[in-house]
């Protein structure tokens, strides 16, 4: 068992579909999206498609771009914390370093004061 943070909302994969989940299930996201959608339709449309469709796309790629640097700087923090040096004491009265994410039950430390 391995000893690893991790509290990246996303993965490469899933980021777009969650982010758009979460967009969307928001009331005004979804209704701006059926108002852009009722506007494919010829007997519905009021004015040009871009005046309704532009602000949401703003909107979206706005909060994508956020989402997305803010789950980087997770990442950046998690690999920061995941990778940090600690002396594992071992069995024959030597010592050993390891990664915090390596560290498991059982497993005795040198602990320091800063």
């Amino acid at each position: 068992a391995r000893n690893l943070v991790v509290n990246t909302k996303y993965s490469f994969f899933s980021f777009v579909p969650k982010v758009l989940y979460e967009q969307f299930s928001q009331f005004f996201n979804l209704y701006f999206l059926v108002v852009a959608l009722s506007q494919l339709f010829p007997p519905l449309q009021i004015g040009l498609l871009f005046t309704y469709i532009a602000p949401l796309a703003f909107v979206l790629a706005v909060t994508m771009c956020k989402e997305g640097f803010d789950d980087y700087k997770r990442y950046r923090t998690d690999r920061e914390i995941n990778t940090e040096l600690y002396t594992r004491l071992t069995p024959g009265g030597g010592d050993v370093t390891v990664a915090a994410q390596d560290i498991s039950v059982g497993h005795v430390l040198r602990v320091r004061a800063n």
